[in-house]
């Protein structure tokens, strides 16, 4: 005996559907928990110690840049509409008003009395 749903299809083609959007759905929301979903600089900035060394991703447009000297590294800054935040990369500087993503990790240059200055993305880390 075949079992049959409404549709005409068999059960087993049912469940195959069922567990094929299940699985997709934990492979977004894994996707989403590793950093891959953007953060928003007002958030970095407002409790830096919380992004502190976990890798995150900035979607935004990239302010002015500058290559540092006797370096590999470049410096620009990117600005997501909440909030700008310098990226230092040892990529090629993006254009001034181009849209941009960068993933790295939060630093900070250093904390005085629980107050952190000086909050970086350090892209490719």
């Amino acid at each position: 005996m075949r079992y049959t749903s409404t549709s005409g299809e068999t059960v087993s083609e049912v469940v195959m559907k069922t567990m094929r959007s299940v699985v997709c759905g934990f492979a977004l929301l894994s996707l989403l928990a590793c950093g891959l979903a953007p953060a928003k600089v007002a958030d970095i900035k407002r409790d830096p110690s919380h992004f502190e060394n976990k890798t995150v991703t900035l979607h935004g447009t990239a302010k002015q840049g500058t290559k540092l000297p006797f370096m590999s590294h470049g410096v620009y800054e990117i600005d997501d509409g909440t909030g700008t935040l310098p990226v230092l990369t040892k990529k090629a500087l993006p254009p001034e008003g181009e849209k941009v993503f960068a993933r790295g990790k939060i630093r900070t240059a250093f904390r005085v009395g629980g107050e952190s200055f000086g909050v970086v993305l350090m892209e490719g880390e």
